[in-house]
């Protein structure tokens, strides 16, 4: 705890530099972007930044524009103009510290190869400040505004890359929309009232059952250091081997605190409950982003499904001398992960590593090519180990499955998903902008091979929206507009929907399939949370 106070002073002292080093920049003579000259092979075509502005301001194509938007769709324009206003909630001091952080960095780094100097060299450094320039001055942090304050006259982007990103910007904010209404339309078919088919007894309500906590060490021979876990135990009479388990897997930068609540809430229930702590948490993933210690290590998706598969040797041994965990049923277990815990849950359900769809968007092990989506950055990071890593990591003894925000269309793609054949719940959220829900949640969906799958898109959900604790003062500083809505709200979600889901396939209750559908996601009241559940993707 001493050395943990200590490092939040250090990151104070941090941040205070930044700040410091951004009135510093403020404080310089300015240039400001005139044109963008497009290049496209040989070709280059110049639009001026006033004529984007108006175009920005009015929807009306004129000038320098107009040989660009002539080769775009209607559809395309109207992204193009919501990509150039979209406003990001970040304060100057956020943006700077996110810049200088190794992952900032990479970023940047690769948005060097689309903005570049008038030079055609990387723009990385004048991104920098224009980022931190852009968000420091009315009206904030746009596409726009960036781009006019870019300490050149002249910006120099690649045509062919800004095409793409508009492409996949279309999917993650305008295809989003498509998908929702068709997804809603889905969920709505032959809905049954609530009121006819609820007891009065609700599945997010507490349990019966008071628990007690244990903290348990485990061994696994790809760790740096000992693991541990939490394990909540009913306090319950029952014969031996019967006790229904979920081990809980949680993201990167966080700990076995953030779920903890979900873990008390099953044990009321009469589960065992195991909360891992993954030894890439949140201490270790702050000291990377200030520049304090090396990336994580790849082999961390290897070893985070080890932890599951270890964690559960360890308590086989343990139920051989102590009958309190002799009780526990671990040979039908239940998983739950969020991020890259979701990631951990599918791998040990029997997803598989896809290396070749992952060369298709990786120039290089640990980099992804210039995408929008930022899991990217994690899921290339498998090429560094992918002639490693065993051809699965499944463990026969998980039944079920809960994956939260998951990463996985192309650490796993359809051919590493196509291999899950247990029952599979996908939690999605409308505004995750780490995992987007289209690309990683909401198509993948259609991959997984089990007859027994449910969908779930939680509507102003964000990628921290099921998480316990004050996640601004985690490893990332993150603004409200990424942590989004209290996330309090969200919790009974997730309590429902994961007793309903280990009450039908850990216990074999088949009433409680009647809480795994939209006629009781209706009875919530949690505004501005929303849920839909689906057993299909329909075709958008």
């Amino acid at each position: 705890m001493a050395w943990l106070k200590g490092h939040r002073v250090n990151r104070r002292w941090w941040r205070s530099l930044i700040a410091a080093l951004s009135s510093a920049l403020l404080a310089l003579p300015g240039l400001a972007a005139e044109r963008l000259e497009f290049f496209y092979g040989p070709f280059e075509i110049t639009v001026r930044v006033d004529d984007l502005q108006h175009f920005a301001d009015t929807g009306e194509v004129r000038g320098s524009l107009r040989p660009i938007a002539r080769q775009l769709s209607p559809s395309q324009l109207d992204g193009l103009r919501g990509w150039l206003t979209r406003p990001f909630a970040l304060d100057v001091v956020t943006v700077a510290e996110l810049t200088y952080s190794p992952v900032g960095m990479r970023l940047l780094g690769q948005l060097g190869y689309l903005v570049q100097t008038d030079d055609r060299r990387s723009g990385f450094s004048a991104l920098r400040a224009s980022l931190i320039l852009a968000a420091a001055q009315a009206p904030g942090l746009t596409t726009l505004h960036a781009l006019q304050q870019f300490p050149l006259d002249t910006v120099q982007i690649d045509y062919a890359l800004a095409r793409e990103l508009l492409g996949e910007g279309q999917a993650f904010f305008q295809q989003r929309n498509t998908v929702l209404t068709a997804l809603e339309t889905q969920a709505r078919q032959n809905l049954t009232p609530a009121s006819t088919a609820l007891s009065q007894k609700m599945p997010e309500q507490p349990g019966a059952y008071p628990w007690e906590r244990r903290t348990l060490e485990f061994e696994n021979a790809l760790r740096r250091t000992r693991p541990v876990a939490d394990l909540y135990l009913p306090q319950i009479s029952a014969p031996p081997g019967s006790l229904p388990v979920v081990v809980i897997s949680h993201g990167a930068a966080s700990s076995r605190q953030t779920l903890r609540y979900l873990a008390e809430h099953l044990a009321s229930h009469g589960y065992g409950a195991v909360v891992l702590e993954h030894d890439d948490n949140g201490a270790q993933f702050e000291q990377f982003l200030s520049g304090m210690a090396q990336p994580p290590d790849p082999i961390t998706l290897l070893s985070r499904p080890r932890d599951v598969t270890a964690v559960l040797d360890t308590l086989e041994t343990l139920a051989q001398a102590d009958p309190s965990i002799g009780r526990l049923d671990l040979a039908q277990v239940g998983v739950v992960g969020q991020s890259l815990g979701a990631y951990t849950a599918l791998a040990v359900a029997g997803a598989t590593f896809n290396p070749e769809a992952l060369r298709q968007v990786c120039p290089s092990p640990t980099q992804s090519g210039v995408s929008l989506n930022l899991s990217l950055l994690v899921q290339c990071e498998v090429l560094a180990i992918a002639t490693d890593l065993p051809a699965s990591l499944r463990d026969q003894r998980v039944t079920s499955a809960i994956a939260i925000n998951p990463l996985t269309s192309h650490i796993f793609g359809e051919a590493g998903l196509s291999q899950v054949e247990i029952p599979v719940m996908v939690v999605a959220g409308t505004d995750d902008f780490f995992t987007p829900a289209v690309p990683e949640q909401i198509q993948p969906f259609d991959w997984i091979a089990s007859p027994e799958k449910h969908l779930v898109v939680m509507g102003a959900g964000t990628h921290f929206s099921f998480l316990e604790g004050d996640t601004s003062d985690g490893a990332l500083p993150l603004p409200p507009g990424f942590l989004g809505p209290d996330a309090r709200a969200a919790h009974p979600y997730l309590k429902g929907l994961s007793t309903a889901f280990f009450n039908r396939y850990q216990r074999g209750q088949t009433a409680a399939s009647t809480y795994l559908g939209q006629g009781y996601l209706d009875t919530f009241d949690q505004s501005p949370f929303r849920a839909l559940i689906v057993r299909d993707v329909p075709d958008f």
